[in-house]
């Protein structure tokens, strides 16, 4: 994708984030009618036990609703800018959409564009996630705000030159005596590079390590740097990482969503110790303490008012006489409960503000800041600028969104692998969506933009080979501590044959990789699924963690997984009482384990493997594995397509140790 002007490059992208947002409300439609309130409660996109009340009129003449539950409400990914619908029972899709303009511990309230249904001021209601738009809304912004960024654009559009002879050279002294020759290098050209680097981190390279030291350096220099990457996850990692080498970082986002061993550089906390921040928390108090008087008069909102102005509700009130049919008495309720609301409103003004100052002053101190890519584009940073972005798992996140954070930024370091997993993108219509920009740019642009890590400290050499030679040009190589580690190496492992059914390959320290043909195998689907499940392989799979269980490995040691989440869930339930984490491919990305199992699943006679075809995915699932990788499947079926082929002939031919 090459883009002759940044208006084609934006008319280009702002198309496909509105399919991409079309595809996400049809996937909450369906989640809606699949799941029950409760399991949809408990993935945070519904909130039910909710009670409604008028909260009087918006900007621009919307009406508001608050709704509240005074137990509090459930942890949840619903946003302020989200589109959201409420109903009493189960959503049909036909409820009129509502933006969540407000939330609290207690309540969240809401913004209707026309007169809202009277069931929204009932008991029991149930509000559900229609669209996460406050990601799509922060990527359409960061396309319009690049339009005044130059600099930006030239890297976009591949119009600059890089390594200029202007660049100030740096030496360094690395803070982690670990770091290999290749991580070294990537940090040294990164710090050295003007505008615009990508290290590309195959699986078991140290990426993240890498990228910790590079941000080490730059703040040494005295750079101030906005640290993002797609998932909280993701970005705790590498805060994890950073906060060792003691720098000073600030975490912004949601504590509940933060790993708890962090919590103490989170925003939220940090502000507890605020004088300024305390302030604002007493003045919010008092408002609180209004509200509740608040609550003894009428409010001057909706028919109440008779088309009044607040003004003029207060000078009537001071006649002592009706109007317009109002009564003297219903005056002077309303005119007490807008003098009561103008002080509240005075009170938040003055409280947001003292959390304006508290927050400005923390991050000012800040050497780095750490965030999710979206939340980069929140109003938390709206006037702040960064010396240096790095985006962390930046293949993970399509285009638009790693532009969130890295306007904020001169110039841009991105880490990834673009031979893992691309992003998620539910509409086949914004499949372009697929290509991150880390991947665009290593396409486009001069290799000494980039550095491949190449010592990977994870996988034997042999369950390396095959991704090596498929993915990496053979570029990868094993570092001597794990090239040749074995279940022998783990304290306790005791090979046992125990079942004369499986090869005595799969509990063989000696044989790295075993590929078991599982011949008899059948797929199966339910109707109107697109996703597969296998009987004959759930029933191996569970005779090979027989077989290494009684080995004495540990189930933490063991990790099953399948790229289908039919055959995960039929998984889950076969081996329930084995303590042993089933994922998805897509959910072991990022993870390692002494020992995989995989279970391919795709079995029939035409030879159809569906999207196994995503080699990309076959990458990740054989890259997860330590020491020992045992592989399922139909090889009558795998062996129609030429890289599984491919793979089997390697691993059946070289599964033993040199």
């Amino acid at each position: 994708m090459k883009f002759e002007s940044y208006q084609k490059y934006k008319t280009y992208f702002e198309s496909l984030i509105q399919e991409e947002r079309k595809a996400e409300m049809e996937f909450h439609q369906n989640e809606i009618s699949l799941l029950s309130p409760k399991q949809r409660e408990k993935k945070g996109r519904a909130i039910l036990l909710l009670s409604g009340k008028d909260a009087g009129t918006g900007i621009g003449g919307t009406y508001l609703v608050k709704l509240v539950r005074a137990s509090g409400l459930p942890d949840n990914e619903i946003s302020v800018g989200d589109i959201v619908i409420v109903s009493k029972e189960k959503p049909s899709g036909q409820e009129p959409f509502a933006t969540v303009v407000e939330k609290t511990k207690r309540s969240i309230t809401i913004a209707y564009n026309s007169s809202p249904p009277y069931l929204l001021y009932q008991k029991n209601l149930r509000l559900d996630l229609y669209a996460n738009d406050i990601t799509f809304q922060r990527m359409l912004s960061s396309l319009d705000q690049v339009s005044n960024q130059s600099n930006s654009i030239k890297l976009l559009l591949n119009k600059i030159d890089f390594f200029k002879d202007e660049v100030e050279q740096h030496n360094f002294d690395f803070l982690n005596r670990d770091l290999n020759q290749s991580q070294k290098d990537a940090i040294k050209k990164a710090i050295n590079s003007d505008d615009l680097f990508l290290i590309h981190g195959p699986p078991g390279t140290g990426k993240t390590t890498t990228l910790s030291e590079c941000i080490h350096q730059l703040s040494h220099l005295k750079n101030k740097v906005l640290v993002t990457a797609p998932s909280n996850t993701a970005v705790d990692n590498l805060l994890e990482k950073l906060t060792k080498s003691g720098l000073k970082c600030i975490r912004i986002g949601n504590p509940v969503r933060m790993n708890e061993a962090l919590l103490s550089h989170s925003l939220d906390v940090l502000l507890q110790d605020s004088s300024d921040f305390q302030l604002a928390n007493s003045l919010w108090n008092k408002t609180q303490i209004l509200q509740k008087e608040q609550q003894d008069y009428l409010p001057a909102t909706g028919q109440n008012t008779r088309g009044l102005k607040d003004d003029a509700i207060i000078r009537q009130a001071k006649s002592k006489k009706p109007y317009r049919g109002i009564p003297q008495s219903k005056l002077r309720k309303m005119a007490k409960w807008i003098s009561l609301q103008r002080e509240i409103n005075a009170l938040y003004e003055e409280a947001n503000q003292l959390q304006q100052k508290a927050i400005h002053a923390l991050l000012d101190e800040a050497s780095v800041v750490c965030t999710t890519n979206s939340t980069a584009g929140s109003e938390l940073l709206k006037d702040f600028t960064f010396d240096i972005v790095c985006v962390d798992e930046a293949t993970q996140s399509t285009e638009p969104e790693t532009l969130i954070p890295l306007i904020k930024g001169k110039k841009w370091i991105l880490a990834g692998d673009h031979k893992q997993l691309p992003p998620t993108v539910k509409s086949e219509k914004a499949a372009p969506l697929k290509v991150s920009l880390f991947e665009r740019l290593m396409h486009q642009n001069d290799e000494r933009l980039n550095h491949m890590l190449s010592i990977q400290y994870r996988m034997h050499q042999q369950i390396m080979s095959f991704s090596n030679e498929q993915f990496y040009a053979n570029e990868l190589r094993a570092h001597p501590s794990i090239a040749q580690h074995t279940l022998k190496d783990l304290t306790g492992y005791s090979a046992f044959n125990m079942n004369p059914f499986i090869p005595k390959d799969v509990s063989n320290a000696d044989k790295p990789i075993v590929f078991m043909d599982c011949a008899d195998g059948v797929e199966s689907s339910l109707e109107d699924s697109f996703s597969y499940y296998n009987e004959a392989e759930i029933s191996l799979v569970q005779q090979v963690a027989d077989e290494l269980l009684s080995s004495k490995l540990f189930p933490e040691d063991i990790g099953i997984i399948s790229p289908y989440d039919q055959q995960v869930s039929r998984l889950k339930s076969k081996l329930r009482d084995y303590h042993i984490e089933i994922k998805s491919i897509d959910g072991f990305q990022g993870r390692e384990k002494e020992v995989i199992i995989i279970s391919l699943v795709r079995a029939n006679n035409s030879g159809k493997i569906g999207f196994l075809k995503d080699y990309r995915r076959l990458n990740v699932a054989l890259t997860r594995a330590k020491r020992k990788l045992v592989i399922i499947g139909h090889k009558e079926t795998l062996m129609h397509d030429k890289l599984y082929a491919e793979m089997i002939e390697l691993f059946q031919n070289n599964s033993h140790v040199d």
